[in-house]
């Protein structure tokens, strides 16, 4: 293991924050993960140490903290609040996943769902049930995402042709799909924003 003195100003930090969860095993389980907080992330929500329960019950509730920002306004109002979501709700995933925040008509969050869960590499997403889900929500809007555990955050071409399939089908039902993210461990890449949709 490495001494804590080759650990940079930030990593102390993380370190420090992880101790009052972890207890002493914080600077170990942060280095056997590769100094990596997704890495650590994903072990805690699997693992049955008592201080990785801790962790994994902090990040819920870190998550339920940007869930109550994006239902307080709409989700444009902050951008970065739906990334940091996201982001945190795909930390340290090695299998992907497929999500959909339902919106209501001012753009507000009625609920995210986890609705498909795939292999490594691909994930197969049933519109027919997107459109299920968002009548029952009675949702106006909705943005989808999903991750790349390979670390890649381009959107395929598939998933393209994907976004194009669920806007078109969507749309009977006066439902806007209005992003389609994809999430690699920190980088978020958005389909609208590069005029994909």
């Amino acid at each position: 293991m490495t001494a804590s003195f080759d650990l940079t100003a930030q990593q102390r930090r993380i370190v420090d924050a992880l101790r009052p969860i972890l207890g002493v095993e914080a600077e170990a389980l942060y280095e056997a993960h590769g100094r990596s907080l997704h890495k650590l992330a994903a072990f805690a929500r699997d693992s049955s140490l008592p201080g990785c329960r801790r962790l994994a019950t902090s990040l819920a509730l870190a998550q339920e903290l940007l869930a109550e920002e994006m239902a307080a306004a709409p989700v444009f109002d902050s951008p970065a609040a739906v990334g940091d979501f996201l982001k945190l709700h795909f930390a340290g995933q090695p299998y992907e996943s497929f999500v959909v925040m339902y919106l209501d008509a001012q753009h507000r969050l009625i609920a995210i769902e986890d609705l498909f869960r795939g292999t490594i590499a691909q994930t197969s997403v049933y519109p027919r049930e997107i459109a299920r889900r968002a009548l029952h929500h009675n949702a106006a809007a909705l943005i989808v995402a999903h991750n790349h555990p390979s670390g890649a955050a381009e959107p395929s071409r598939a998933d393209e042709v994907l976004t194009k399939a669920l806007e078109a089908s969507l749309a009977l039902l006066d439902v806007r799909v209005l992003d389609h993210l994809v999430i690699a461990g920190t980088q978020a890449s958005s389909l609208a924003q590069r005029g994909l949709m």
